[in-house]
């Protein structure tokens, strides 16, 4: 089952005039940061996504592609780190049914006391207005 933000903190966005590639026109700059809680639960890698939508909608004549980037932006360890670690394994947006972009980030998390708090995101949409 896939993880919801809590919230996004300091959501930004930026809507840029280009000339291409072929008849784009316009790149979409989302900026953010997920905040959540994901816990692990042992020695063992613990595995699970977060998913949700950022932007503005885009028709399907509008949208041309979109590109995601993530990174961790908020780790802890309640007591001592035993062979702890936190990861974000891939990241992949599409447009969503709603005509938003769909951000799904794998995540990873190991220690039974280790979290996993935030991430930061960029997804960048090129579109045709």
């Amino acid at each position: 089952m896939a993880l919801s933000p809590e919230y996004i903190e300091n959501e930004q966005d930026l809507e840029v005039v280009v000339r291409g590639p072929g008849d784009t026109n316009r790149l979409f700059i989302y900026t953010g940061t997920a905040v959540f809680n994901f816990r692990g639960t042992g020695g063992s890698w613990k595995r699970d996504s977060i998913s949700f939508e950022v932007g503005r909608s885009f028709t399907s004549s509008q949208f041309r592609k979109a590109i995601a980037t993530a990174s961790l932006a908020s780790i802890s360890n309640d007591g001592t780190a035993a062979n702890a670690g936190w990861a974000v394994d891939r990241v992949d947006v599409k447009r969503s049914s709603s005509g938003k972009m769909r951000i799904t980030a794998k995540l990873a998390v190991r220690d039974s006391d280790g979290y996993l708090q935030r991430m930061a995101y960029e997804v960048n949409v090129l579109a045709h207005l």
